[in-house]
C-alpha cells in the first residue's frame, strides 16, 4: 500500500456519530442497497476499523460474539459480518489483515469457530475458511423487527474457521440469533 494505514479494534458502543457515518459510508459503497445506517441487521459488537493517516476508512469488518449450538453442543464464536474494503484500498491484502487479527483475538480467547456467510468465498478460502453444508436456524430479523425463525436449511453460503484441533460439527446449527 502507498500510504500507512492503520488497524483498530473498537467496540461498538464506543464509536460515535462521526465514525458512524464514516463507515455507513463505505458500507454503502461497497455493497448495493445497504440500509441508511453503520450496520445491517443488529451492531456487531466490535469491529476491526483501518484508517488511513488522514483519517479515511480504508476498510472494516464487524465481529459478534456468540454462542451457537450445534447439535448437543454449544460453541464460542465469533461471527464476521460486513468485511468491505474502499475500492482505493483493494489488492493490498487489507482484508487478510482483519481476517487474520480476527483469528488471532479467536485464538487468545478461546473461540473454538469463526463463522461467517458468504456468497463469494474466494478470499475467505484463501485465509482458511471452509464452506459447510450444515442446515442452519437462526431468527429473521428485517429493518428493526422480528419476523420469526428460519430454517432449518442449508444456507447454501456457511463458512467457519476453526481456530484450535476441534473438528466442525455436521449437525444441524442453532445461531440463538441472527444470521452473521
Amino acid at each position: 500500500m502507498s500510504e500507512a494505514i492503520t488497524v483498530t479494534r473498537v467496540a461498538e458502543a464506543e464509536i460515535g456519530p462521526d465514525l458512524s457515518g464514516r463507515l455507513q459510508s463505505l458500507l454503502q459503497a461497497c455493497f448495493p442497497e445497504y440500509p441508511d445506517r453503520s450496520y445491517f441487521k443488529l451492531p456487531p459488537h466490535f469491529r476491526y476499523i483501518a484508517t488511513t493517516g488522514n483519517g479515511h476508512v480504508a476498510a472494516q469488518m464487524g465481529v459478534e460474539f456468540r454462542v451457537i449450538r450445534v447439535g448437543d453442543t454449544v460453541l464460542r464464536t465469533f461471527g464476521v459480518v460486513d468485511l468491505c474494503v474502499a475500492d482505493a484500498q483493494r489488492s493490498h491484502g487489507l482484508a487478510g489483515t482483519l481476517l487474520a487479527e480476527v483469528t488471532a483475538l479467536a485464538r487468545s480467547c478461546g473461540m473454538a469457530f469463526i463463522v461467517l456467510f458468504a456468497d463469494d468465498d474466494r478470499l475467505y478460502t484463501r485465509n482458511g475458511w471452509t464452506r459447510v453444508t450444515n442446515r442452519c436456524s437462526w431468527l429473521r430479523i428485517n429493518d428493526h423487527v422480528t419476523l420469526g425463525l428460519a430454517g432449518p436449511e442449508d444456507t447454501g453460503v456457511m463458512m467457519v474457521k476453526a481456530t484450535g484441533e476441534q473438528p466442525w460439527p455436521e449437525d444441524d446449527v442453532d445461531l440463538l440469533g441472527h444470521l452473521f
